[in-house]
């Protein structure tokens, strides 16, 4: 964990403090001074001055870079309310006696440090107003990388279950990843876009030649609207190191033993050239152990950044929803137009069944747009699937399919999700779900 002090006057406070600690010289309720200080991409601040007015003023602004976590130093015991109002965790010398005290007492507290042996990490965010997460009961917005371990509401614990309600207001106690869970805070405090934060906090970039200009800009295009400075260009053992100054290099063994090291600078999402794969032709092998090990989704790039309409094929399949799910986040980051396709067999084929279907994709898709409040299209279309994908992708700027790791990719069992992702006019994303 890193740790950042902004200071007016830093020189007497830093004489003692570590050498890895960063120092800001400026003052905290300056909006330019906090994104100087990279509090847009902080997991906590922590407003701590000896005035009242300076944290707060601090503490505000931090609420609206989305920090999930803001704690408000107050000497004041009467602003307790004011602070709350923001959005911030007021902390005055009796909260702070009492917590200190309560951590000390053995078997009642552990630091964030000791949940999963350092591997996980515990964050309480207030639900704000506007917030997508109210109303709706948590099976419905819950994944398997983290857990909602409780709910305090109106100074009362409430242990949730999967009907429990979110309402405005609430403080909700999440435990999970550190790499993941900021950007759920974020979903729960402001109902802001997690993509791709969700899945790792790092891109990495395949172009080991290093003159795919399609790649380098979509590239250095996510790691802007998506709030991530560490970018690395994986390089091959034996190949000629061609990093650009925009990113770092990161020596890796080819792919069979290159996945590992890729991993572990979790990244959010790995940007590589597109597929070469074809009716007959399976995708490169080296492709194949990425498609089946890599937890985070992959951009074939090709170059149609910025995203404004995105193409995501839906089926009555939970993998197909988890797709949409991932289209639906990054239309909200960028400000796009989703159509969801949805390609059935003709009627004679189908028969009332194959009518029910259709008109239950409808549906839900028509209520995740009601949900989102989100510019959407729906269309149905008969025949084949890939084709009818890769037409209507020339009209759009990113294509989202979903996917199973280790599906198998033949001429009479085709991975559908990859051969639309490959074949497509667009940039696409693939979506592993695990």
């Amino acid at each position: 964990m890193s740790v950042t002090l902004i200071d007016k006057d830093p020189d007497p406070v830093t004489a003692d403090l570590p050498a890895e600690i960063r120092v800001v010289n400026g003052d905290a309720t300056s909006i330019l001074v906090l994104r100087e200080a990279g509090t847009a991409h902080a997991y906590a601040l922590l407003a701590a001055t000896s005035e009242d007015d300076a944290n707060i003023e601090a503490s505000r602004l931090a609420v609206e870079l989305g920090v999930p976590e803001v704690l408000c130093r107050l000497t004041d015991v009467g602003r307790v309310e004011e602070v709350r109002a923001i959005g911030a965790r007021p902390v005055t010398g009796v909260m702070a006696l009492i917590g200190s005290l309560t951590a000390s007492l053995p078997g009642v507290a552990v630091t964030t440090s000791e949940v999963g042996l350092g591997e996980g990490e515990i964050l309480q965010v207030r639900v704000m107003p506007g917030s997508l997460v109210i109303g709706r009961p948590l099976h419905e917005i819950a994944t398997r990388e983290y857990l909602v371990a409780a709910i305090y509401r109106d100074g009362e614990l409430v242990v949730p279950h999967g009907d429990t309600l979110v309402e405005a207001g609430d403080q909700v106690l999440l435990v999970g990843d550190p790499i993941t869970l900021r950007a759920i805070a974020d979903y729960y405090r402001l109902g802001a876009a997690q993509f791709p934060m969700q899945f790792g906090r790092s891109l990495v970039v395949w172009d080991p030649k290093g003159d795919n200009e399609n790649v380098s800009r979509e590239a250095r295009w996510l790691g802007e609207v998506g709030r991530i400075s560490n970018i690395y260009n994986a390089v091959p053992l034996g190949a000629k190191d061609r990093t650009p100054d925009w990113c770092r290099p990161l020596p890796v063994g080819g792919w069979e033993r290159g996945i590992d090291p890729l991993a572990a600078v979790h990244p959010a999402t790995y940007v590589i050239a597109p597929a070469k794969t074809g009716l007959f032709a399976p995708p490169s092998r080296g492709l194949s152990v990425l498609l089946d090990r890599a937890r985070s989704p992959i951009l074939m790039a090709r170059g149609t950044a910025p995203w404004k309409r995105i193409l995501v094929p839906v089926t009555d399949s939970p993998t197909s929803w988890r797709g949409l799910e991932l289209a639906v986040d990054i239309a909200r980051l960028v400000d796009a137009k989703i159509t969801a396709v949805h390609v059935t067999q003709p009627k004679f084929l189908g028969g009332s069944l194959g009518q029910e279907r259709r008109d239950a994709v409808e549906r839900q898709v028509e209520e995740v747009a009601r949900l989102y409040n989100l510019n959407f299209e729906v269309r149905v279309a008969e025949g084949n699937s890939i084709r009818v994908a890769t037409t209507m992708a020339k009209e759009h700027d990113l294509l989202v399919a979903a996917r199973r790791p280790g599906q198998k990719d033949s001429y009479f069992s085709p991975d559908v999700g990859l051969r639309i992702a490959s074949v497509a006019a667009c940039s696409s994303i693939l979506h592993n779900v695990h």
